[in-house]
């Protein structure tokens, strides 16, 4: 008997684009829920706040009413001028890891956010990225590259700026 597990398929359609998601069930189930907003919105069901049923188990309860990052944010508001698109990519990953329980976030998940929020996109999002990871040290590698997680002083720095756990 082949120990490889099946592989799961996942294909979406509609209006000039095409979605296909194939790998372990898990990684199909991930990817699904990353994009389900998109999903929702192309077959025109209204974007909706996860259902805390299928919530994981390790989120805690204090981030239930911040499911989404405009709600997020609203609280939080981000520097203007000099350093604020560094402090919005702060934002963005600070929700993603601690909000989200998202352990690692890639560039594609900062602008996710960025357009949730209908902020302008960094112009060069890897370089402020490198910046806040070599010379700032609030962000550390992740396990591959491309991937980020705020560091110990970036989640001080955040908790601090913001008075908040989440």
């Amino acid at each position: 008997m082949d120990p490889t597990p099946p592989e799961t398929v996942f294909k979406f359609t509609a209006e000039g684009v095409d979605l296909e998601f194939a790998g372990t069930e898990a990684f199909v189930e991930r990817q699904v829920t990353r994009f389900r907003s998109f999903l929702q919105g192309a077959v025109g069901i209204e974007a909706t706040d996860p259902d805390p049923a299928e919530a994981s188990t390790t989120e805690a309860p204090a981030a239930a009413p911040a499911a989404n990052f405009p709600k997020f944010i609203e609280g939080r508001p981000p520097r203007e001028g000099r350093g604020a698109i560094q402090d919005r990519i702060l934002l963005a990953i600070y929700f993603m890891n601690v909000v989200r329980k998202q352990r690692e976030v890639s560039s594609d998940d900062i602008v996710y956010c960025f357009r949730q929020a209908s902020w302008e996109r960094p112009k060069n999002l890897h370089n402020a990225l490198g910046i806040l990871k070599r010379k700032v040290g609030h962000l550390q590698e992740g396990s591959r590259r491309g991937l980020y997680q705020l560091s110990p002083v970036g989640l001080q720095y955040m908790d601090g700026r913001y008075h908040s756990g989440a």
